[in-house]
């Protein structure tokens, strides 16, 4: 099923005016389509996070760098900004500025200024500042990181731990790295970072499985911009099975639960019990996406320890 035929099947419960794709009704009419690919995304998500594995997972790898130095400006004693041609991969990286006694961290990069963690120490302006890889930014349509988390190619896993705290305090036990994801907000949008108990000293890749978002509809998606408005033929991105029982009752629900469509548009629905009847199909399409994750948490029940005597 293509992205144009989920739109039409959307469209098709509105009055005639408003169901040409792309909208021609003129000034007395909105045009539903934003409204239409705005509830599509939200299902995509909805799908994304609550449903089974095996819809949405991925094989992922994360790349750190080496230590990198570069030329740094602008410095002075208490600030936390620094000015300097910083790669793309230092945000979120720890950092030694020069004369400074204590290693400080990029929060963000915008074009050559860096937002530190910490205020500058030293006294000194400028100098040679050294970027040290222990932190990833993971690419924008990952939403968990599973485990494991190990080395391209090796067996052995990085230990995972809950918080920063973890991250940086003494491990007894094992002598393997530990790991923790975090989500930070960069430039408006929410990014999930890998990050290392420790830095790398050379170029290091990491593999792992990701739970990933289903992707991000637009009109590009539903017709070209040619004469005719032909359609692109882009699929949409849920299994074939799951477009009727699940996508679409979750989609036209939170389609109809939009003002622009419910303050406008019920007088003129073919059904006007329509709405009604898809919230309840979509309040069972969210069980039925709760009911397949089998690699969800279970229910613990606990259970009388064994002792002498008893059986």
């Amino acid at each position: 099923m293509t992205v144009r035929d989920t739109i039409a099947t959307m469209l098709s419960y509105l009055r005639v005016e408003q169901r040409a794709i792309p909208f021609a009704g003129g000034p007395d009419f909105d045009d539903p389509l934003p409204d239409a690919l705005a509830a599509c995304n939200a299902a995509l998500q909805q799908m994304a996070v609550l449903g089974p594995l095996f819809a949405a997972k991925q094989q992922r790898s994360a790349y750190f760098h080496a230590p990198t130095t570069l030329t740094v400006s602008g410095l002075t004693q208490g600030s936390m900004s620094a000015t300097g041609s910083f790669p793309a991969w230092a945000s979120g990286c720890c950092v030694q500025l020069p004369g400074d006694p204590a290693m400080n961290r990029i929060l963000s990069l915008s074009g050559t200024t860096a937002t530190l963690q910490f205020p500058f120490l030293a006294e000194t302006t400028s100098g040679t500042a050294t970027v040290y890889a222990d932190t990833v930014e993971l690419d924008a349509d990952i939403i968990t990181v599973l485990e494991p988390v190990r080395f391209r190619g090796g067996i052995r896993p990085l230990i995972a731990v809950c918080n920063r705290e973890e991250l940086s305090a003494p491990y007894y036990g094992s002598d393997a790295p530990r790991y923790f994801v975090e989500s930070v907000l960069t430039h408006g949008a929410v990014r999930q970072r890998l990050m290392l108990s420790g830095y790398v000293p050379t170029d290091t890749v990491f593999e792992f499985q990701a739970r990933t978002a289903l992707g991000h509809l637009t009109p590009a998606d539903v017709y070209n911009n040619d004469a005719t408005h032909t359609d692109p033929g882009v699929a949409l991105p849920v299994p074939a099975n799951f477009v009727e029982s699940i996508f679409l009752p979750l989609a036209l629900d939170v389609f109809f639960s939009k003002p622009s469509i419910t303050n406008y548009d019920i007088a003129g629905l073919r059904n006007q019990d329509a709405p009604n009847l898809i919230h309840q199909q979509a309040q069972l399409a969210l069980t039925l996406l709760q009911n397949m994750r089998p690699q969800g948490n279970k229910p613990v029940r606990m259970k009388p320890a064994w002792s002498a005597g008893r059986y």
